[in-house]
């Protein structure tokens, strides 16, 4: 009943007009198009609704012409998608097929936990990785790109050794490079090479061994005043990337450790190997 409550309820009705007389409120402010504000903002629901649903019907379409196309042959693929049948033809069947499974995984579990470290030793070839990569962290390696050491090699100034296996040698390497495999084919002419084979063979690591002889071949063929640019098919690496604490093992990097313990000074690895090779 006070003057300032008259006041506001008198103003309420001019107000709520305002919201909703466009001749209270002001003209609509036009739409790019040339429309009202709200039939310009309907217009544009109507598309947003409508786009959609077009789109749908052309893909059904698109369907529907796709598998006319195909006829039996679409019928056929919806039926074994949609009646797939028996995993097995017969109880024999599904018998053997879990009888093969289980007998794999028991052979497995043989192998990995019982057989395996049990012949430890004999599946071992010297000295490991590990001692090898401490060694040449300590002393350093030097590299040189496979393009740079074939120059060298050519002109007289280093012997280019290439370490891979023969096969991998005849099938591709450098002019200039000699070849004196580090590793070779497991020989099957014992027990333990044999069973060094079934082993590598079940892991599925490469079925090799170290050359007998090798050092010996290579003093042979090489002087030790002479320098010597060692390769093979990666390179390998002592650089340590997230997820490796001992580098890139590789067989030119063991065998420079293998001529350096054999008083070989000057000793060069080919970074990266053959693999970065062309041609």
């Amino acid at each position: 009943q006070s003057p300032m409550a008259f006041a506001l309820l008198a103003t309420f009705p001019v107000l709520a007009a305002a919201r909703v007389s466009p001749t209270i409120a002001g003209p609509a402010r036009p739409s790019p198009c040339g429309l009202p504000a709200t039939a310009a903002s309907k217009q544009a629901l109507a598309r947003r609704r409508v786009a959609p649903v077009s789109r749908r019907i052309l893909a059904a379409r698109k369907r529907v012409a796709v598998a006319s196309s195909l006829g039996p042959q679409y019928d056929a693929f919806v039926d074994k998608i949609v009646n797939p049948g028996p995993l097995f033809e017969s109880v024999e069947q599904a018998n053997t097929v879990l009888e093969a499974v289980l007998g794999t995984v028991g052979v497995s579990f043989l192998a990995t936990f019982v057989v395996a470290p049990r012949f430890a030793d004999t599946l071992k070839e010297g000295e490991g990785w590990k001692d090898i990569y401490a060694s040449l962290l300590s002393t350093g390696v030097k590299d040189i790109s496979a393009e740079e050491a074939n120059k060298k090699a050519g002109s007289g100034q280093g012997i280019l050794l290439d370490v891979r296996m023969e096969e991998k040698f005849a099938q591709k390497s450098l002019p200039n490079a000699i070849n004196i495999p580090l590793y070779r084919p497991i020989q099957l002419t014992n027990p333990v090479a044999i069973l060094r084979a079934l082993a590598f063979a079940f892991f599925g690591v490469s079925n090799s061994e170290r050359t007998p002889g090798w050092l010996e071949t290579v003093q042979e063929t090489i002087p030790t005043n002479k320098p010597v640019y060692i390769m093979c098919n990666t390179g390998g690496s002592l650089e340590n990337k997230p997820g490796t604490k001992f580098g890139f093992e590789s067989q030119s990097l063991k065998a420079l450790h293998f001529l350096r313990q054999a008083g070989y000074r000057n000793v060069v690895h080919v970074k990266e190997g053959m693999r970065m090779i062309k041609s």
